[in-house]
């Protein structure tokens, strides 16, 4: 749905543009980060934090600023007895980082966040608690992440990844995302669930943000005996195809138009 307003955003690079807006500042993680926390004491703040603090209070945000509908949630009931991978659109700034999580599943959830999260001064172990995986930046840090979600994920938590990467808000589409990210399920042969954001009109005062639908995809599985390549590919491929296709189907509002510099 086209947006008469015309409030236009100009791109050059449709795969590594950024239009966040945040307090951040660069910032990198060393080698001596530490991924996997089995402190008791860290566990139970960040069980009372996420749980009880948080994600109440963006439920609160998400239901009564954003209005935020979930379509076919009842999806992802078969794999309550597992971890999963959730791959989603990545169209907000801070609250990108919790609707899945609040919206859609009670227990742990961790997200592949970028390591500017860790450059707000006094925050890092709150960040930490809430469930935030740094990018890693060194081998080093790629072989911890790794390890760090595996552990996540045989404890049955969700981990939660934009394959986009760069925040666009509000973009009425998908854009292009490599196979990179897909590792993860196949190496650990579970499966991902695929969540796309649309936004829907307002009926009054519609040139205010829109509202927020999220779409909830039915589990899709890695392949059995296929090569690991082919394997990212085509949950990639699938990812993407169901992105895409919800977005039109959607016939999601266009708040902000994105158009490419000539």
């Amino acid at each position: 749905m086209k947006n008469k307003s015309k409030q236009v955003i100009y791109y050059q690079d449709p795969i590594n543009d950024d239009f966040a807006v945040n307090p951040t500042k660069s910032y990198k993680i060393d080698d001596g980060f530490k991924y996997i926390h089995k402190n008791l004491f860290f566990r139970f703040f960040s069980f009372i934090l996420y749980h009880i603090i948080a994600k109440p209070i963006f439920y609160l945000i998400l239901k009564i600023k954003y209005h935020v509908k979930i379509e076919n949630k009842k999806a992802i009931r078969q794999l309550k007895h597992t971890g999963y991978f959730v791959y989603t659109n990545h169209t907000q700034n801070i609250i990108d980082a919790f609707i899945n999580h609040t919206m859609l599943f009670h227990r742990m959830g961790h997200i592949i966040a970028n390591n500017d999260v860790y450059s707000l001064k006094g925050l890092k172990t709150i960040v930490n608690m809430l469930g935030a995986l740094p990018t890693p930046n060194t081998m080093i840090q790629s072989k911890k992440l790794y390890d760090a979600i595996k552990y996540n994920i045989d404890k049955k938590h969700i981990v939660v990844i934009f394959p986009e990467a760069h925040v666009w808000p509000y973009y009425n589409d998908v854009r292009l995302f490599p196979e990179t990210s897909f590792i993860f399920p196949v190496t650990l042969n579970k499966p991902i669930v695929v969540t796309t954001v649309t936004y829907r009109q307002r009926k009054i005062f519609k040139n205010a943000h829109p509202y927020i639908t999220i779409h909830v995809s039915k589990p899709i599985f890695p392949k059995l005996g296929v090569p690991v390549k082919e394997n990212q590919a085509y949950l990639r491929d699938m990812a993407y195809c169901i992105m895409k296709s919800t977005v039109k189907k959607a016939n999601s509002y266009e708040y902000i138009r994105y158009e490419q510099k000539v």
